[in-house]
């Protein structure tokens, strides 16, 4: 399959008018968004988003669970070395080792996407680049959580801490 991009300026386009627009014509891809040395992609199926990873401690998966009480760190590492291993979804290595229910992870992963979208709204400026592109442990991945949900909890947080969005 060949590889579509788009990209450009934050400032321009911000982040919600981007989400918005790929949960209405339900895309699937990566969307890249950066700040100076700060990187976030969120994975897309189908307008929802399957996972989401940034550069920023505690916005990876394995520290956010770790840092939240809902895992250990030595299970963590042990689980995610495991799936690297394998080439396998640390997600799916989480529900298939009992760590976590499906909502119960779905519930976590969507708290980490929000945290991380929370943050980015904030950007005035940046860059961000969306592909058609998603890894193929993203694809087989078992949770998906809807866009649109995900920014009207992210915007809320941020008000209720004070934090104006760019619009």
């Amino acid at each position: 399959m060949t590889e579509v991009r788009a990209g450009g300026s934050l400032h321009v386009m911000p982040l919600q008018e981007i989400l918005e627009g790929v949960e209405r014509r339900t895309k699937t891809g990566t969307l890249r968004v950066t700040r100076g040395q700060v990187e976030k992609r969120f994975f897309l199926l189908e307008g929802q988003v399957a996972f989401v990873t940034s550069n920023l401690p505690g916005e990876r998966l394995g520290e956010y669970l770790a840092s939240s009480g809902c895992l250990d760190l030595e299970r963590m590492e042990t689980l995610l070395a495991e799936s690297r291993r394998r080439g396998a979804p640390f997600t799916g290595d989480l529900l298939g080792e009992k760590v976590f229910e499906k909502l119960e992870l779905e519930s976590a992963l969507s708290r980490l996407a929000v945290l991380a979208l929370a943050e980015a709204l904030t950007w005035p400026d940046g860059e961000f680049e969306l592909n058609t592109q998603v890894p193929a442990k993203v694809l087989s991945g078992p949770v998906q959580i809807r866009i649109g949900n995900a920014l009207a909890r992210a915007l809320q947080w941020n008000q209720a801490e004070g934090i104006q969005g760019v619009r």
